[in-house]
């Protein structure tokens, strides 16, 4: 954009041009996170968390992350592929991209904050040394940069993570919050207009448990909806969430 031509990206914001959904989905393993993301249009998962198992019989496209990859790199080239439509991009079409799990992930880029430091830094072994602060601060900004890069992309935003219990030492009580190591967890939410904590509950009277999403604060556990959810949502889906078109 310049000088010249501002004007013509003036738009209105109204209930059909809502734009791309930015969804964090948080919840207990089994709790049906990977299940929502893979009911997302033509999703492609970033697989951290072998979640892609589960999906085997949907044939959902995934990239498997390992531990000792290079894995800030690797998910940057792709984010980047995504916006060049690049090979495999330019014949695979993507309209949602998963990040399964942001709990793994961080894992990941933890590990190789401390095997591949920043120059002038010494190696550490991540299985009988603990982290430095350097770590905590390189893997919080990196995964900041990621979803930062990803959310600039014309796509549905789907991540998932585990659940941690904190307590809140001032007013005595525990809040739950997304499972991400060091201090992005508290700031995540900023990063998506959606955040919704999944749980597996029985339904009684002889029912099978159901997948159940909260939309808002549900006992210790944060969530928010920008798009109007409200609530408990069972079995949540794209379709059930958003009515299949944003």
């Amino acid at each position: 954009m310049n000088l010249e031509n501002w004007a013509e990206s003036i738009g209105y914001y109204n209930e059909v041009a809502k734009g791309k959904v930015r969804l964090l989905c948080y919840g207990e393993a089994g709790s049906g996170k990977t299940t929502l993301a893979s009911t997302f249009p033509r999703p492609f998962l970033l697989d951290s968390d072998k979640g892609g198992r589960t999906l085997k019989e949907k044939k959902i496209p995934f990239l498997p992350l390992k531990r000792g990859d290079r894995t800030f790199d690797i998910v940057r080239n792709v984010l980047g592929k995504l916006e060049k439509k690049e090979p495999p991009f330019d014949e695979l079409v993507v309209e949602t991209l998963v990040f399964d799990s942001l709990t793994s992930l961080a894992d990941m880029l933890m590990i190789e904050a401390m095997v591949n430091p920043s120059p002038g830094t010494k190696p550490m072994n991540p299985m009988t040394q603990k982290p430095l602060w350097d770590h905590y601060a390189l893997v919080g900004n990196r995964i900041q940069d990621l979803m930062k890069y990803a959310q600039d992309l014309q796509l549905n935003i789907v991540a998932t993570a585990g659940v941690k219990l904190e307590r809140d030492e001032v007013l005595g009580s525990f809040i739950g919050k997304p499972n991400i190591v060091g201090s992005y967890r508290n700031v995540v939410a900023h990063d998506f207009d959606e955040v919704l904590y999944l749980a597996c509950e029985e339904q009684g009277q002889g029912k099978p448990p159901a997948y159940v999403a909260y939309a808002s604060k549900f006992r210790y556990f944060e969530a928010k909806s920008r798009d109007g959810l409200k609530g408990r949502i069972l079995d949540p889906s794209y379709i059930k969430l958003y009515g299949g078109a944003k």
